[in-house]
């Protein structure tokens, strides 16, 4: 695969061996109850912002208003990935059982590796089944979030205590 000569420098022994060691421990960290989410609070900027980087490297030479073009949309991009997962992780650790954190885990992994494998055999397909899944997931977000406001508006208007006799 022929990438713009602007992404040369991720080539580089050192940063594929960084990236690697960061993924190793996204890898680790993704596994653990609440871990996660203090990792996932730490990566509120690194997310949106390296893809927002990415995306202009990508572009090759451009002029500033694609350049800025590129980086809103890599950026909204990160952000909204990173803020569907992060939700989703957080109604994942307030379930009871550890087990599920692990499942949905090895569930993310497993679809990345295949969306990455299927967006270099068919990038249309790919990027079709990533906007398809980026839709579900923030729809999923949403619902998360619509229900737990509703209880806590449940919960702010029932009565405190039991009813006394007039």
């Amino acid at each position: 695969m022929e990438l713009p000569a602007s992404l040369d420098p991720l080539a580089s022994g050192w940063v594929l061996a960084a990236a690697a060691a960061l993924y190793l421990l996204e890898f680790l960290a993704d596994k653990i109850p609440w871990v996660d989410t203090v990792w996932d609070a730490a990566h509120t900027i690194v997310r949106p912002v390296g893809a927002a980087v990415v995306a202009v490297a990508a572009l090759g030479p451009a002029t500033p208003g694609m350049e800025i073009t590129a980086a809103l949309l890599g950026g909204a991009i990160g952000a909204s990935t990173h803020a569907a997962k992060a939700g989703t992780r957080l109604v994942v650790n307030a379930s009871p059982e550890p087990a599920s954190n692990v499942f949905v885990s090895l569930l993310e992994d497993g679809f990345v590796i295949g969306l990455v494998a299927l967006l270099l055999t068919h990038p249309l397909l790919g990027l079709g089944l990533a906007l398809i899944a980026l839709v579900v997931a923030l729809t999923l977000v949403a619902i998360v979030v619509r229900v737990a406001l509703g209880r806590r508006a449940r919960r702010r208007t029932a009565p405190s205590g039991p009813a006394s006799p007039p």
